[in-house]
């Protein structure tokens, strides 16, 4: 469906990426395979969230709870970016 592209995060993964690239410079480039692989992941892994979340969140109760779920993830994954930093990016 052509509609859900704008709800994919491949371009958000590749901006991702460069990101840690230019800022991470201390990590060695194997430590981001991971980041990598998501990039081509992310499109189908973004449709499969989306179909989850629009079988089941059919109330407004439970479409907030979704929400509610992705800006937690969001918060952690930032948490451990900003804690990875601390830890080996101030000092470098």
């Amino acid at each position: 469906m052509a509609s859900r592209d704008r709800f994919v995060a491949p371009d958000l993964m590749e901006a991702r990426l460069a990101a840690f690239e230019k800022f991470y410079t201390w990590i060695d480039p194997s430590g981001l395979d991971y980041f990598r692989r998501r990039v081509t992941q992310a499109r189908c892994d973004s449709n499969e969230a989306l179909e989850i979340t629009t079988e089941y969140c059919k109330t407004r109760e439970m479409q907030n709870a979704a929400v509610r779920a992705l800006e937690f993830k969001c918060d952690v994954l930032w948490s451990m970016l900003d804690a990875i930093h601390d830890a080996y990016g101030r000092n470098r």
